[in-house]
C-alpha cells in the first residue's frame, strides 16, 4: 500500500480480509504517516487482530493482521 494516503490502507486491508478465511494472516506495508495509529484503532474494533507492527525505516510501517 505504498503511495496510498490514509484511509486507503485500511480500505484495501478490509477488501483483502473480506476474501480471507478466519485465522489467515495479512501482511500490509504502508508509508502513510497515519497508518500506524489507524491500524491499531481499526484492529481494536474487532475486524482483525493486530499481531505485530513496526516501522521498518523511512516512515514505512509493516503490519500483520489475523482475520477474526
Amino acid at each position: 500500500m505504498r503511495g496510498v494516503s490514509c484511509p486507503g490502507p485500511i480500505v484495501q486491508a478490509k477488501k483483502l480480509l473480506d476474501g480471507m478465511k478466519a485465522g489467515e494472516v495479512l501482511q500490509l506495508v504502508s508509508d502513510c504517516p497515519g497508518s500506524a495509529d489507524d491500524m491499531k484503532s481499526w484492529a481494536k474494533a474487532g475486524v482483525a487482530e493486530l499481531m505485530f507492527s513496526h516501522e521498518s525505516g523511512r516512515g514505512v510501517h509493516e503490519f500483520y493482521l489475523r482475520k477474526a
